[in-house]
């Protein structure tokens, strides 16, 4: 259960980053909201379960149970949206550099010297 509940919190948070903060989406609205509804009841019956960004989750899913409020998203989820935005919508138009740049994004690259 717990493999479940860690898939739908980084579903919930890479779907709102999309939608929120990118104006874009991979999945129907009917989908988001069943993801945030199931997510809720999973938070709800294992308090104990020790999950990264799950302080994050809950907070959002409070009243309105949407990703609406999320106001920083944590690198790995930003990183995870950009992919999946870019394999299911923009592949076949450009390269990936050219969509981070699209929106305001670069790939970093290491210095070795």
């Amino acid at each position: 259960m717990n493999s479940l509940l860690q898939q739908r919190l980084r579903q919930f948070l890479v779907h709102s980053y999309l939608y929120y903060k990118l104006d874009e989406s991979i999945i129907s609205d009917t989908e988001y909201d069943r993801i945030c509804m199931e997510l809720r009841e999973l938070l709800k019956k294992h308090p104990e379960a020790d999950l990264p960004f799950r302080k994050i989750a809950e907070k959002a899913l409070g009243d309105e149970a949407s990703g609406y409020s999320i106001r920083q998203y944590p690198p790995s989820i930003i990183s995870a949206s950009m992919h999946l935005l870019y394999q299911n919508n923009y592949r076949q138009q450009m390269s990936f550099t050219h969509f981070l740049e699209r929106f305001g994004a670069r790939v970093a690259t290491e210095s070795h010297g």
